[in-house]
C-alpha cells in the first residue's frame, strides 16, 4: 500500500511539474498585442470594411502609417493587393461572383481617423470606361482605368 501511495505522489509531482512547464512556454511565448500586430503591419495596407454591390467593391482601406510618400505607388500596390486578394484580414469571395469588374476605395491613414470621423486621405478607383461587366481586374485590367482623387493616373 506504501509503494502505491508513494508511486501516486510521484505521478502527482510529475504532472504538476509538467503543468508548471507548460504554463511558463505559454507565457513566454503569448499572444501578440494589438501593438505588436501593428509594428508588424506599419505601411501594409489593409482592408477594414467591403461591401459588394454585384461585382463592385466598395472598400476602406488604411494605410497603417502617419503618412503615404508616394500616393500614385500606394493606389497602384492598393490595387495589385485586389487582384491578388493579398490583403491580410480580408480575403474575397471570387467563387461565385469572380473578381471585381470596379474598385472605389477609400483609404484612411490609421483606424483611429476613421474612429474620429477624419475624411479620407485619398480615394481610389479602377474601373473601365464603359462600364463594361464583362471583364474583371484580375483577368483584364489592360481594360481598366486607374483613378487617384479623380484624376487618371498610370497603372502598370
Amino acid at each position: 500500500m506504501a509503494r502505491i501511495r508513494e508511486w501516486k505522489m510521484k505521478r502527482k509531482k510529475l504532472f504538476l511539474c509538467i503543468l508548471g512547464i507548460w504554463g511558463i512556454v505559454l507565457t513566454s511565448c503569448g499572444t501578440k498585442d494589438d501593438t505588436q500586430v501593428q509594428e508588424e503591419l506599419s505601411g501594409v495596407p489593409d482592408v477594414v470594411s467591403s461591401t459588394v454591390f454585384d461585382t463592385d467593391y466598395n472598400l476602406t482601406v488604411i494605410a497603417n502609417s502617419d503618412k503615404i510618400e508616394d500616393e500614385e505607388e500606394f493606389a497602384r500596390t492598393v490595387v495589385h493587393m485586389c487582384q491578388d486578394n493579398s490583403f491580410h484580414t480580408t480575403r474575397f469571395s471570387t467563387d461565385i461572383r469572380g473578381y471585381p469588374t470596379e474598385l472605389n476605395i477609400s483609404v484612411y491613414l490609421s483606424r483611429r481617423d476613421i474612429e474620429e470621423r477624419k475624411e479620407p486621405v485619398c480615394k481610389i478607383e479602377f474601373k473601365t470606361d464603359n462600364f463594361n461587366k464583362d471583364y474583371n481586374i484580375r483577368d483584364n485590367p489592360d481594360k481598366f482605368t486607374l483613378y487617384l482623387d479623380g484624376e487618371e493616373i498610370e497603372f502598370y
